[in-house]
């Protein structure tokens, strides 16, 4: 399972500053024994969380790339622009909400 963003913070903070920092193997350790129900995380990953950390400045995910996912309330409207009118065609719904006909009917496929 990947590490969340409470998490990678979570290591962040059990490396610690200053002269109280421990080794990557230490906060593997530590982590391990905080959630035992969880992966290990391994050194590797430690060390990228704290490379990323010094380099961006956060531990955020970057934006994937590729085509956005059709966002739920344009689901909505598609899915109530059905109901309202049963008879009306993929290329009605696609003009009448300014969205691809793609999307629209991948929406009434699901």
């Amino acid at each position: 399972m990947p590490l969340n963003e409470r998490d990678r913070i979570e290591i962040l903070m059990m490396i610690g500053v200053g002269d109280r920092m421990r080794t990557q193997q230490e906060v593997c350790r530590l982590f391990h024994e905080m959630h035992p129900d969880r992966e290990p995380v391994s050194q590797s990953t430690v060390s990228r969380i704290e490379r990323k950390y010094r380099e961006l400045g956060h531990v955020r995910d970057a934006p994937r790339q590729g085509r956005p996912k059709i966002n739920e309330n344009v689901q909505q409207d598609v899915i109530l622009s059905a109901l309202e009118n049963p008879h009306c065609t993929v290329r009605q719904v696609s003009r009448d909400l300014n969205i691809g006909k793609s999307s629209v009917s991948n929406i009434f496929k699901k």
